[in-house]
């Protein structure tokens, strides 16, 4: 869920990200505290590989909330949520699709920790640094993924889509795409220009799910944030977000989707999520009706 614009130029491969590359290892931390539970909803026996690799820490996701620290506990258990909405929608998807194409995919490990049929194929974009840096863990672990692998580095700034196909993807062969955790870090227009590139290269009968992230919502949480983390997490947004509701955006870029929300998603898992108000997270996506997409390529 990182994109090359979070990569300095000290960031060599391998080690460690920055940036926008730094919310992977917060995913990552709250899947790895997530794995802990005794009523997990998902097991990631990486993530806590990629967090110590990294030396990185933070108070509430990667051990018990910390009440100087909200906006990171309650970060973790919506984190949780989406994790194991996504994890369901891919192993629903792959029952007919042979393609998967994980857009910004930072440290997620679905080739590895899902039962995909060995005829998958899932591509993952991401920068460089990034990519490399998983490699790193991955390796030292000895891990295998369950289908074929292949990952993309490249900036999705730029021409991603000539990079997916030089890597072997088919656009003529319907696909499932996953975008998740990265429109808040693209403007208005590069998240139109986003839809437009994946609707361009899905044929009929693929599908697509996203975290659907309103432009409002990314207002209030920023101003929910405070300290460090609003000046760490504002300066990455660059007014993200979508201006328009989530169907009618996917319905005017050639897909019939519906939106799930987050708080009814947690209900179905059996989790509750802290009452509107608790934290910065809380609020954003209790006001906003954060949502969990997925859409059919008409």
């Amino acid at each position: 869920m990182t994109t090359d614009a979070s990569e300095p130029a000290g960031n060599s491969p391998g080690d460690s990200p920055t940036g926008v590359g730094r919310t992977a290892l917060i995913v990552a931390a709250a899947r790895a505290a997530e794995s802990e539970r005794a009523d997990r909803l998902f097991t990631d026996p990486f993530a806590a590989d990629f967090v110590a690799a990294s030396g990185f820490e933070m108070p509430g996701v990667t051990g018990p909330p910390d009440s100087d620290a909200p906006e990171a506990g309650s970060f973790g258990g919506y984190a949780s949520i989406r994790t194991r909405f996504f994890d369901d929608y891919l192993v629903d998807a792959t029952r007919e699709l042979r393609q998967v194409v994980i857009v910004a995919a930072g440290l997620d490990t679905r080739a590895f920790r899902l039962d995909l049929p060995a005829e998958v194929t899932v591509y993952e974009l991401d920068s460089p640094a990034v990519l490399a840096f998983k490699q790193r863990v991955l390796d030292d672990r000895g891990a295998r993924p369950s289908c074929r692998r292949i990952p993309v580095a490249t900036d999705l700034r730029e021409d991603w889509a000539h990079a997916l196909i030089e890597a072997g993807f088919d656009p003529a062969a319907p696909s499932a795409w996953l975008i998740e955790g990265l429109l808040p870090y693209l403007d208005h227009a590069q998240n139109d220009r986003l839809l437009a590139t994946v609707g361009g290269r899905s044929s009929a009968g693929s599908r697509l799910a996203l975290e659907f992230v309103s432009a409002e919502a990314v207002t209030l949480l920023g101003q929910a944030l405070t300290g460090d983390a609003r000046t760490e997490m504002t300066a990455l947004w660059h007014n993200g977000g979508v201006a328009d509701a989530a169907e009618p955006w996917l319905h005017r870029h050639g897909w019939d989707a519906r939106a799930y929300d987050t708080y009814e998603r947690a209900h179905s898992y059996h989790r509750d999520l802290p009452p509107p108000g608790d934290g910065p997270m809380d609020r954003f996506a209790h006001a906003a009706r954060q949502s969990l997409v997925v859409a059919h390529r008409r």
